[in-house]
């Protein structure tokens, strides 16, 4: 989670709190797209990961049988 959170700190929110100078006070879009592109990013990655590791769907539980 450490990883996550530096991950984070430089990608998300370092991008959207210190803009150059010459921007204006609002979000630019290239800004906005970077972020969001950063985060599709590790969205995949983290995807592709468990796939590698051959993470698959939980087991259904077992269907109860009644018996009369």
């Amino acid at each position: 989670m450490q990883a996550l959170d530096a991950w984070i700190d430089v990608n998300v929110i370092a991008p959207l709190v210190y803009q150059s100078e010459d921007e204006p006070e609002e979000l630019g879009d290239d800004a906005i797209d970077n972020v969001k592109k950063a985060i599709k990013g590790k969205v995949l990655q983290s995807y592709r990961n468990g796939l590698a590791t051959g993470a698959h769907q939980p087991a259904r539980e077992p269907r109860k049988v009644y018996q009369r």
